[in-house]
């Protein structure tokens, strides 16, 4: 693969929030079918992309990969080149560097006003998170509001356009303006496996959201998902006030997902 190619499938991988690893072969001992610089992208159905030698050398990296995948980590390693692989009657040797990409969480903050505002300033300088502002209003969907924010979108007075896809490393934060609005999010996103979702509002307001989302037909299981009222209850109403108490709720939440996540690895049996 060209370099520029290489480097610019990178970046759209690191774009789309694709999880995968890149194997870099960096010496080679003795003769090699490729010669030290050859990449390639492994995916986590074991599929690749470019090549670093091919045979059950290159299986192995990929099977290295794989592992590494689920652990998120680095790896140097030597591997011994077959007769046949090496092209010569003695076996010759390969260094292999490989790194583990994932994406960090998305956060997605619908609405961009005062706590949008506070939130995104406050947890862009976690790092934490990639953050995405979303708002129909030009004014209010600006980046220089939001410096922490990865990206900011102007979207339509319904939040549909130009919203980008979520998984089960999305984190939602519902601070928009309009309550019609804040209920169609809710709906939208309940029953889908997101990391996290919290709107902001009342009591009253959740309760009543509820009640108006069981008569469509919403089951419990999906509305005891919602973070409402969204934050940790640490006191205090203005906007930075609200946002501490919402990012340590994203940070409890991150990391909880996190241990269960490692607690579940190690009662795997190989």
């Amino acid at each position: 693969m060209e370099e520029e190619k290489f480097h610019r499938r990178i970046a759209d991988l690191l774009e789309e929030r694709k999880v995968f690893v890149l194997a870099e072969l960096v010496g080679v001992k003795g003769s090699s079918p490729r010669e030290p610089g050859a990449r390639m992208i492994i995916f986590p159905d074991s599929s690749g992309e470019g090549t670093i030698g091919g045979g059950t050398f290159e299986a192995e990296v990929i099977q290295d990969a794989l592992h590494l995948m689920r652990e998120g980590k680095t790896l140097l390693k030597e591997y011994l080149l077959t007769p046949s692989e090496a092209g010569m009657y003695c076996a010759g040797q390969a260094t292999v560097f490989l790194q583990a990409f994932h994406p960090p969480p998305q956060l997605l903050i619908f609405g961009g006003g005062h706590i949008a505002r506070a939130l995104s300033r406050l947890t862009g300088d976690t790092a934490l998170f990639s953050i995405t502002v979303v708002d129909d209003r030009p004014e209010f969907a600006t980046p220089g509001l939001h410096p922490g924010a990865r990206k900011v979108i102007l979207t339509d007075p319904e939040f549909e356009k130009n919203i980008p896809p979520v998984d089960e490393n999305t984190y939602i934060v519902i601070v928009t303006r309009d309550h019609e609005i804040d209920k169609s999010l809710v709906r939208r996103y309940c029953q889908k496996p997101v990391a996290y979702l919290g709107m902001v509002g009342s009591k009253s307001k959740w309760l009543q959201f509820v009640h108006e989302f069981k008569k469509e037909g919403i089951l419990e299981s999906a509305l005891q998902r919602v973070h409402a009222p969204i934050g940790l209850p640490i006191g205090g109403k203005s906007p930075e006030e609200i946002a501490v108490s919402i990012l340590a709720q994203l940070i409890a939440v991150k990391n909880s997902r996190a241990t269960s996540s490692a607690h579940e690895k190690k009662n795997i049996k190989p």
